[in-house]
């Protein structure tokens, strides 16, 4: 009877611990990793998400860009990070729907690795040429690169790296593709010619399209965004655009439930802010905020999508 009490008060008193830390989450500055580099969508949005969590949370939020391997190291970085809930990163259709078939021997499984905190968004794709390009849509694009001898196309993540390969098999092209860091460093290049065009997130290309650098020509989807929806979607010509750009939350897998609904309740109350809807709209983001359930279902439907688009364009893994 002795050691039954015992071992009932032991479990009474982890009870409450594991409740007090709960309770008192969060005790510490909050760190949120961001794939990309400074000025791409996804830092942009990580910052705008610091500045309004830092109040609701009643604790500091720090964003740290780790850019490389198209947002593989950054997310490999999250995955081993511990599951306290203050380390979070920025996940999307790049890191967690096309990683695991671009990329031999990847070192964090996409779903196993991660505790999905909220939805966040959607991703407006663009499909860019230069502004001294004749082109104004995607069909007088492709007539223009047919009548090249040699094409080429950038990319900065991955997914405007399979925008772009599956555009190029759509249209009939044969361009060759180009690698970059960054989105930014793409379409960089790209307003001086070295390549022929880009698939890039609005919110990175806004600015080279505002400054007279480049010009956006269509959508990267079947059916025309509510964020841009003057711009043509390139699968109006070319149909074949079934996967989302999205965009969550995510945490490490084993992050305490209790610090998941903390997080999320705080996401969402951001999210419908008004003044950070308009942010997010006016940089080319669909609000889409939802609940952990609702993320981590999305994620495991969108790598499938993703999954056959890379199949059908003939991308192997490197």
């Amino acid at each position: 009877m002795k050691t039954l009490m015992h071992m009932l008060l032991c479990g009474a008193l982890l009870l409450a611990g594991g409740a007090a830390q709960a309770g008192s989450f969060p005790s510490q500055p909050i760190k949120i990793i961001v794939a990309f580099g400074p000025g791409s969508g996804g830092d942009i949005l990580a910052r705008l998400l610091a500045q309004y969590l830092q109040p609701e949370l009643n604790t500091p939020i720090v964003v740290e860009n780790k850019v490389g391997a198209l947002g593989q190291i950054a997310t490999s970085a999250l995955a081993r990070a511990p599951a306290d809930g203050y380390t979070l990163g920025m996940g999307s259709s790049s890191t967690h729907s096309t990683a695991v078939f671009l990329t031999k021997n990847l070192s964090y499984d996409p779903i196993k690795d991660f505790a999905a905190v909220g939805g966040l968004n959607n991703y407006t794709f663009v499909l860019l040429v230069p502004a001294a390009s004749p082109a104004t849509t995607p069909q007088q694009l492709v007539e223009q690169l047919r009548a090249k001898n040699q094409a080429f196309y950038g990319y900065g993540n991955a997914s405007g790296r399979v925008g772009a390969a599956h555009f190029n098999r759509l249209a009939k092209l044969n361009a060759t593709e180009v690698a970059y860091k960054s989105s930014p460093d793409a379409m960089t290049d790209l307003s001086a010619g070295r390549v022929d065009f880009v698939f890039s997130d609005w919110g990175s290309a806004r600015s080279f399209v505002e400054g007279g650098r480049l010009r956006a020509i269509g959508v990267m989807a079947d059916e025309r965004s509510p964020v841009l929806p003057d711009l043509p979607a390139v699968g109006e010509a070319y149909p074949g655009f079934n996967f989302a750009n999205w965009g969550g939350l995510m945490a490490p897998a084993g992050t305490p439930p209790a610090v998941i609904d903390t997080l999320n309740a705080a996401l969402i109350k951001v999210l419908k802010q008004p003044e950070v809807q308009e942010r997010m709209v006016s940089l080319g983001l669909e609000v889409k905020p939802g609940s952990a359930q609702d993320l981590a279902k999305l994620v495991a439907d969108q790598q499938q999508a993703w999954g056959a688009a890379i199949r059908e364009a003939g991308i192997r893994p490197d």
